[in-house]
């Protein structure tokens, strides 16, 4: 009953907002400016049928995986080198927060002259999710249970098993949770370095294009496009967060 109850509630808001665009567009009164939703949708349904279209998707997808992949690691790294040392950690926390007060445009134009231009949208995606991964990560860890770490010692068991028994139950809702925000804005850093860059063969460089010639339909349906991709790519980040909680409360309660 409350699936159904959600899903009525979520079709109703998408129907007001789509209502709210329509009586917009009708009062513009002019598609050149703001197109309709039926206008929207039918010029997403024909990008849709040509190849270009999907080959741009999945290469935008791609530098943005690419970018998120290599955050992974070094946030996991860089957060246990942190925890484990205050020197490490008092050298390497001004880079975090550098990274997080820089606007993204000014990443994005420093990029173009240090990185390979198609490099460009996976560093910027890096730059904007590892932050977010490597507080959450290094939080995880100052949170496990001191009483299993000294449990762990007076039985001697080692730091594979620490680190697998204890430290990572103890980071991933920390990891995941951090990773359910920061893709959203991935994509977004993403699409915006390929815009600024004008990546070839790139939804940034669609909506570059669709603005330099007056497009709003294409400008709107890409934008569609967008919002589809990261709402998708935070539903699976988020289906996994609750798979691992429902594993860690069935394991504490054993």
């Amino acid at each position: 009953m409350k699936v159904i109850k959600k899903a009525v509630l979520s079709i109703g808001v998408a129907l007001f907002w789509l209502a709210l665009w329509q009586a917009a567009a009708m009062i513009v009164g002019n598609p050149l400016i703001l197109p309709t939703p039926a206008e929207t949708l039918l010029r997403l349904f024909e990008l849709a049928g040509e190849s270009n279209f999907w080959i741009f998707t999945a290469l935008s997808l791609l530098r943005i995986l690419i970018g998120i992949l290599i955050a992974i690691p070094a946030a996991w790294l860089f957060a246990a080198l942190c925890s484990g040392s205050g020197i490490i950690n008092a050298l390497f926390s001004p880079a975090v927060t550098l990274m997080k007060s820089t606007p993204v445009v000014s990443f994005i134009l420093i990029a173009i002259f240090l990185v390979d231009r198609h490099t460009i949208p996976s560093a910027i995606t890096f730059m904007m999710v590892f932050p977010v991964l490597f507080e959450n990560v290094r939080e995880g860890i100052s949170q496990t249970p001191k009483e299993l770490l000294q449990m762990s010692d007076v039985f001697g068991i080692s730091w594979i098993l620490k680190i697998k028994r204890i430290y990572i139950p103890a980071i991933k809702p920390f990891f995941f949770s951090a990773l359910t925000t920061s893709v959203g804005l991935a994509v977004k850093a993403g699409v915006a370095a390929e815009v600024v860059a004008y990546i070839p063969d790139s939804i940034g460089k669609m909506l570059s294009d669709a603005k330099s010639y007056m497009e709003p339909a294409d400008l709107l349906a890409w934008t569609v496009v967008i919002i589809a991709i990261s709402l998708i790519t935070e539903k699976a980040v988020h289906l996994r967060l609750n798979h691992t909680k429902r594993r860690v409360t069935n394991a504490s309660d054993r």
